[in-house]
Order: structure tokens, then sequence, then C-alpha cells
């Protein structure tokens, strides 16, 4: 579908919601990948579908930028005056049943807080979504553009979904992220509010294992940052698709970086410095340019270490460094330390796919050394893991074959790595 426009009849049915939800999913996968043509031609659609929008999306007592500064003002104070100290029930029954909540300005607040919460404390996190989305769905058509609710809507879905994607509950949100690409198309068309929802999107398709989609959609969202001359969207953009390609083919992955950091203007976003930086180390690694990679990380080390605990989990990724350059360096003992502290770390916060790839990590470091027990011993524990999960039947076969060549002795440290792949790739496809 991607390569031709999709026929008219599929755009007034997407736009009557009378697609199953597979035609749907077609749909919008076509949509994301075009040009912009067929976005364009299925807004003609949405308003010829719905002959009042023009009434509602210029209501007479329209917001304006003077009245939208006051509700921030206001929902600071509602905020830490209110909010901020109520439980999660509390909050909902003081938003639902008070308008002075129903306010643009409330439901940004709302969004912002769960945003600073989201590695700290993602339940909450998602807590704070869900409140946020409340309040969309009770805003005023008498004071808001319904295509700016739209956006408010579409933006809100997405952080639920990013938060069920970091705590694990794939199908939540997968369907989160669908019914935001789907609110998105009835709102303002705003390519910056269309990047940041792609952003989450081609997170999201990176750890479903579909990673050929992912490049595209973070790809389309990289060309709307362009479009409007955000060039550190831009950037960001670009740098997720180096990290959703550059696990399965580092070569491409690290001309993806270089293009982000072209793009980068260093200093104006730390953070986006520091994750540049850290891709460019682990790609050259895998592409065995181990003396340049470990020059660099000497130089960025204690920046890494510095950095405030975050979306990104700087210290697991500095441990993964260190362990990856010291395997290549020959340095096994050092490898074998940092791969240890990788696997307490993920125990300790239940970060199930990391802890089987890291177990998979020193399976393959004990295997290349010839020390098959303790490498049977690992990958023995945490096989009943895997029942307990749930995971794919694809994943368990994977496992199971490098199970058995270890207790054979007959497996290769260079097997154990492509199915590492393979279990990255397939982990979260049933």
């Amino acid at each position: 579908m991607t390569r031709q426009h999709v026929a008219m009849d599929l755009l007034i049915a997407f736009a009557q919601g009378s697609l199953s939800v597979e035609e749907r999913r077609q749909v919008m996968r076509h949509l994301l990948a075009c040009e912009g043509d067929c976005r364009s031609r299925l807004r003609g659609v949405i308003r010829e579908e719905d002959p009042i929008r023009g009434d509602r999306d210029w209501p007479q007592d329209l917001v304006t930028p003077e009245m939208l500064a006051a509700e921030r003002t206001d929902a600071t104070l509602l905020w830490h005056g209110s909010l901020k100290n109520l439980d999660a029930g509390r909050r909902l029954f003081v938003v639902r049943d008070n308008a002075r909540y129903h306010t643009w300005g409330v439901q940004e607040r709302l969004l912002e807080e769960s945003k600073a919460l989201i590695s700290e404390d993602p339940l909450q996190s998602l807590d704070l979504c869900h409140l946020s989305l409340e309040v969309v769905h009770r805003m005023s058509l008498d004071r808001y553009r319904r295509s700016d609710i739209a956006d408010l809507r579409a933006a809100t879905l997405a952080a639920i979904s990013n938060g069920k994607r970091l705590i694990g509950d794939l199908d939540g949100a997968q369907e989160a992220i669908e019914q935001s690409l789907e609110s998105l198309e009835w709102g303002t068309g705003d390519p910056l509010e269309e990047a940041h929802i792609l952003s989450i999107y081609g997170s999201l398709l990176t750890d479903l294992g579909q990673i050929e989609e992912a490049v595209q959609v973070l790809g389309a969202g990289a060309r709307d940052a362009r479009e409007v001359g955000d060039t550190q969207l831009q950037a960001k953009l670009v740098l997720q698709q180096a990290s959703s390609i550059g696990w399965f083919d580092p070569a491409r992955g690290l001309a993806l970086n270089r293009k982000a950091l072209r793009l980068l203007e260093p200093g104006r976003s730390p953070n986006l410095d520091q994750v540049a930086r850290y891709q460019l180390i682990f790609l050259l690694c895998e592409l065995g340019q181990v003396r340049q990679a470990r020059a660099l990380f000497n130089a960025w080390k204690d920046s890494f270490r510095s950095q405030p605990y975050q979306g990104f989990f700087w210290h697991s990724r500095t441990l993964r460094l260190e362990a990856a350059l010291s395997r290549q360096e020959g340095d096994f003992a050092a490898c074998e330390s940092h791969l240890n502290e990788l696997l307490d770390h993920y125990a300790e916060r239940r970060m199930h796919h990391d802890l089987a790839l890291t177990t998979l990590d020193l399976a393959e470091l004990y295997t290349a050394n010839r020390r098959f027990d303790e490498a049977q011993m690992l990958l023995d524990n945490i096989l009943p893991l895997f029942r307990k999960w749930r995971v794919p039947a694809d994943v368990l076969r994977a496992w199971l074959m490098i199970e058995e060549g270890v207790k054979g002795r007959t497996l290769e440290a260079v097997s154990i790595r492509e199915a590492s792949r393979l279990i990255r790739r397939s982990w979260y496809r049933g």
C-alpha cells in the first residue's frame, strides 16, 4: 500500500470509522510512510464527512494566548495547592467534578508532571496521564477548537503509550498509540505534534521487534521536524533511528549517528549530546573499532556518570559500554564484573528483557573461555522465568538450542551472539 495512494473509498471508510482493526492499521501505516498527499486528501474527506466542523472549529469564545497564559498560571496554583498532595482516586474525583480543572492549562500541567515522573515512578506517571485525558474529554467546544482538542488528546494518548511501554504493557501501549495516531488525523496538522508522537511510536515499534518499520516511522518524524526547522528534534529522531537499527546493522546505525551529530548544536541539549556520544562509542565497538571507541569513552565517561537518573538510564548504559569494550579488548575479568553488576541492576528493577539479554552476554563470555558449566547454570536459571514471562515460542526455541549446545560443549560464542540478536528482535512478538 505504501507505494500507491489510498483509494478514496478507503479514506472515507477510515474517516467514518467503518474499517476493521487490521484495515485501519494498514491505512495508518501508509499515511505515516507517505510524503503528505494522502494525508491532505484524508483531511479533505474529514471536512466533508463533518459539515459542522467549521462552525465548531472557531467557537465564539475561542481561547486567546492571554487567556491560555492565565490558565497556565491557575493550573500551577491548582497543582501545588491541591492536586499534588492527593492520591490518584481523590485527584480523579476533584478533577471530574470541578469545571475549573477542565482547561488546556491544567491538561498541559498534568502531562508535564507525568513526564517528570516517568523514570522515577512510571505507575504514578501513568495515573497523571490518564487524569490528563479525563481533562481533555471535558474541555468545552465553546472555548477550544476541536482540532486543538484532538492534538491534546493525541499527545496525551502518546504519553500513555510510552508509559505502558516502559512498564512492559506492550499490548496496552500499542492500543494507546493507535488511538493517538487516529486522533492526530483530526487535529491541526502541526508537524511538531506529529514528530513528537512518531518519536514515541518509533520506540514502541523497536521494542516490538519491528525494526524496519520503526526506522521508517522515525524518518517520517524527522521529516516533520525538518519541515519546521527544528534541527534538535530532527537530530533526536535520527538518533532513535540509529539506536533501533544499530543492534542489527551497526554500519547503518553509525551513518545515522554521524548524521545526527552534524545536526546537533553542541550544548543546546546536553542529554541529546550524551546520547549521541554513547551511541557513537557503542557502534564503533560493535564494528571492531575498539581503540577509537575506548579513547572516546575515556574522554566522556565522567560526563556519562554525572548524568541525572532519567529516561536514558545512564548507570546501566555506562556499565554496558564498559563491558563491551572490555570484551573486545580481551579483558574478560573486567567484562565479567561489569556484566554481573548489570545483572544485579536489571534484576532489582525487574527489567526482564535486559536481564535475559545480559545473561546471554555473560553466557557467551563463559563459552568463549570454555567455562561451559557456568554458562549452563546461567541458562538453566533463566529458562523457568521465560515460561513465567510467556515469551514467544521462537524465543524459547532459540534459548533451548543454546542450552543444548552448551550442554554438549558444541556451541561457539558467535552462535550465542546470533541467538541474542534473534531474541532481541522476537521478544515481544507473539
